[in-house]
């Protein structure tokens, strides 16, 4: 498989470069492109107004002054002499569950992804730290592998798949699990500094889950299992629009 191999994590990784090395040792053709240096929380923002430059550190790791939209673009416009079979994105410092999605720079790679011929694969570590990230290694190329059974013989229609993995040792993790986005309550209160003349502030943490968890994500970390949940790029949904157009 070629494999174009991305985060928002920076190109640095200690994480994403274990992968990088796993993923060449079961035989894929694995080009590493990633951020310059930690670009989490841009979602698919792509750089439009400026250059995006592009600096070669190997054979085939690739630092990209950019957001992880702009990785993907430059490896599929730029960079790769030939369309890579899958985007790979993680392996993420922290969970991407619910509504972080919106926000994720590793989705927002994934995303941009989403006409190759294998399903972009977006994974994250659910925790709040990620010394057992060996673990999120194994279930990546588990994963791979049964992208590559299930799609082999019939291309992606758009579907990004988002895989959280919990901060355990994999004998201690119950196994994998089909789920939906959970819901976050409102995000806690942001930090601020200064004085009433000039003030700054830092946003603040995600809300914590909310509403019935039952089939999530949140409920599957919860409950030491992978969490696997197909997404897809039409967020359409006209049975949500309360009410008639003007005029109408």
């Amino acid at each position: 498989m070629k494999v174009l191999l991305t985060n928002d994590d920076g190109v640095d990784s200690n994480i994403t470069l274990s992968l990088l090395k796993a993923l060449e040792e079961d035989g894929h053709n694995v080009t590493l492109i990633a951020p310059s240096k930690d670009k989490s929380g841009q979602g698919a923002a792509i750089t439009l107004r400026s250059d995006v430059k592009i600096e070669k550190l190997s054979n085939n790791i690739y630092s990209v002054d950019g957001t992880p939209a702009d990785c993907v673009f430059m490896g599929l416009m730029a960079i790769l002499e030939q369309i890579p079979d899958i985007v790979i994105s993680g392996i993420n410092r922290g969970a991407n569950m619910g509504d972080d999605v919106i926000h994720s720079g590793t989705l927002g790679a994934a995303f941009t992804a989403r006409k190759l011929h294998y399903p972009p694969l977006a994974i994250s570590i659910a925790g709040k730290s990620f010394e057992e990230f060996e673990s999120s290694i194994l279930a990546t190329k588990m994963m791979l592998d049964q992208i590559i059974e299930n799609y082999r013989d019939k291309p992606n229609d758009g579907v990004v798949i988002n895989m959280n993995v919990p901060n355990l040792k994999f004998n201690q993790i119950e196994g994998f699990k089909l789920t939906k986005l959970g819901n976050r309550g409102v995000p806690l209160a942001p930090e601020f500094k200064g004085d009433e003349n000039s003030i700054s502030y830092k946003i603040g943490k995600s809300g914590p889950p909310a509403g019935n968890l039952e089939g999530t994500d949140f409920e599957a970390i919860k409950t030491n299992f992978i969490s696997v949940t197909p997404l897809f790029w039409d967020m359409t949904n006209l049975s949500k629009f309360r009410g008639k157009l003007p005029g109408v």
